[in-house]
């Protein structure tokens, strides 16, 4: 396969103060994602994005590949400079901060990728009554049930899938006219605070028996 996993990782951020190395089950949150990675793709198609010493040796004690980021750089610039040096042509982001999200789901957002040739983000399906900016988005004066509401769909930020080119041009994981992946409640659980943190690991034994019960 000719794409490149990207997995951007720091030793600490507003979740924890360990960051991606936050204890996750028996190992890291960091290493658990690589362990996803590694159920359906080879280690030397895995890249470890960090400006962390410690993590450079995770990543080859793991033995995937890793990309040394500038402290100093902004969001933009560490994401342009990391995919331009990956030799893929097809770029897969993902993140440690979705931790459901397993092999399975990459390879079928990769053959997904593979069949639409247009760029793939992971989404949650919502059916609510949404207001934006005072104006009803998805539903008139008329009343209707929440199953035939027309329903949104929120970018769980768990993994992107976009050609190398399309990245560097549009400087964006997302491309300009994305397909999308579909994720249930479990799956599109994201870490985004030290709650959402908690919340995660007591999940863990549900995610086990969901895996073990297919």
């Amino acid at each position: 396969m000719n794409m490149a996993i990207v997995i951007p990782a720091q030793e600490t951020n507003k979740y924890h103060k360990l960051g991606d190395l936050a204890p996750f089950g028996d190992t890291s949150l960091l290493e658990w994602k690589i362990s996803q990675c590694k159920e359906n793709f080879d280690g030397s198609n895995i890249y470890i994005s960090s400006d962390s010493e410690f993590i450079k040796n995770i990543a080859f004690k793991e033995g995937v590949n890793f990309i040394e980021r500038d402290k100093d750089q902004s969001y933009i610039d560490s994401l342009m400079s990391t995919v331009y040096q990956v030799e893929e042509d097809a770029v897969v982001w993902i993140n440690v901060t979705s931790p459901f999200l397993t092999g399975a789901h990459y390879k079928k957002m990769y053959e997904q990728f593979v069949d639409t040739k247009s760029s793939i983000v992971s989404v949650s399906e919502k059916r609510e009554y949404v207001f934006y900016k005072d104006e009803k988005l998805n539903f008139s004066n008329e009343f209707v049930s929440r199953s035939k509401i027309e329903p949104i769909y929120i970018m769980t930020n768990g993994c992107y899938i976009t050609s190398k080119s399309e990245i560097l041009k549009n400087k964006s994981l997302v491309g300009n006219s994305p397909s999308f992946y579909l994720l249930d409640t479990f799956a599109s659980t994201e870490i985004k605070d030290i709650e959402d943190y908690s919340i995660a690991r007591d999940m863990i034994s549900i995610f086990f028996k969901r895996e073990i019960n297919g």
